[in-house]
């Protein structure tokens, strides 16, 4: 059992154990994501996030761009060790690692017959609905409009979500993204004084240039905590702050998923999609919304063998083939709408999907 004052200890669902350095760049925004799964200790790591990284040794050029071995690769535009070892990996970096190690968690998941999705997921009556969707199509909106309006429902997720290949979801409970227009949603949460708040319609423009300027900053890991602390457009909260008193689950049997999306139309509109597309949807959403730094990341470690890339992909479609097997999915295409009217939207569908089976 490793005990030791020297390192924060993630355990993820007893799927994946993950250690940081304390003190390390990655501490807090590591607690955002990960605080519900943190522990005093672990009986063995699967990763581990530090400064210094093992020597690379001998090793083999690919451009400018790479060092590499069999089991170790640099990346230089990021200063970025990520090492293989026996019993896991390495990520390595004076900056914040967590735009990088969704990657290796997805590997390690994957081999225990389980991956991560972006999406949001509650739970009626006991048996989940998984909400994928692409960025700001209203998840959040949706989740806390099911939590109190809907009798039975539980909290699993707001942003990612663990699928089983045996068809269970497990939760991720990680901080809640607040922006400015989530204030009827979470009205105790303005009554604190977090951090300024731009108004509702700067929001958006904010979030954009957040986006562009975000992996420069990321170069300057000081000045990135900074940055993360004060940037206007939003606060990060724990869930179990935001959500107050509802339930937050732990695992539960699928019962149906809902993709959710925009659309350039104005009737609200429902149908069912087969199982091929669900899957390649699920994996290609995961994809872009892991960020440019996690996707650097699968080039430079895939191109040189570090990782997998066969396994990640044909791994994670595998496992949804097995998971999704026998369940009906849709896709709920929404108009030009409100939070609010979005949430209602995706209520209404929920409670169709959940009363018809």
């Amino acid at each position: 059992m490793e005990h030791d004052n020297n390192w924060l200890f993630f355990n993820i669902h007893d799927l994946v154990r993950l250690r940081v350095q304390a003190g390390h760049a990655s501490e807090r925004s590591v607690r955002l994501v990960f605080g519900p799964f943190e522990v005093g200790s672990l009986d063995h790591v699967d990763i581990t996030l530090q400064y210094q990284p093992p020597e690379i040794g001998e090793h083999s050029f690919a451009s400018e761009s790479y060092l590499f071995t069999q089991k170790h690769v640099y990346l230089n535009s990021y200063k970025l060790h990520l090492v293989q070892e026996d019993k896991g990996y390495i990520l390595a970096s004076k900056r914040d690692l967590l735009p990088f190690v969704n990657p290796v968690i997805q590997t390690i998941l994957i081999r225990k017959n389980h991956c991560f999705v972006h999406g949001a997921a509650v739970a009626v009556d006991g048996r989940g609905v998984l909400l994928p969707g692409w960025g700001g199509t209203g998840k959040t909106s949706a989740i806390i409009s099911l939590l109190n309006e809907v009798p039975g429902a539980a909290f699993l997720g707001d942003d990612y979500t663990i699928i089983a290949a045996d068809g269970r979801l497990l939760s991720f409970p990680k901080a809640f993204f607040i922006y400015p227009y989530h204030r009827n949603l979470f009205p105790h949460l303005f009554k604190r004084k977090h951090k300024p708040l731009v108004p509702p319609f700067l929001s958006g423009v904010l979030e954009k240039v957040r986006t562009v300027v975000r992996p420069t900053v990321m170069a300057f890991p000081t000045l990135e905590n900074i940055a993360r602390r004060i940037t206007p457009e939003h606060m990060q909260i724990p869930a179990r702050t935001a959500l107050l008193e509802a339930e937050i689950l732990e695992n539960v049997p699928l019962r149906s998923v809902l993709f959710v999306e925009r659309y350039s139309g104005t009737k609200t509109q429902m149908d069912e999609l087969p199982l091929p597309k669900v899957i390649r949807r699920l994996i290609g959403n995961w994809n872009y919304e892991q960020g440019r730094c996690a996707i650097d990341l699968l080039v430079g470690a895939g191109g040189t063998a570090v990782l997998d890339l066969k396994e990640y992909y044909a791994g994670m479609a595998e496992v949804l083939e097995k998971a999704l097997q026998g369940y009906t999915a849709y896709r709920l295409r929404m108009g030009e709408m409100t939070p609010t009217q979005t949430g209602q939207a995706i209520v209404q569908a929920v409670q169709q999907i959940t009363s018809s089976r």
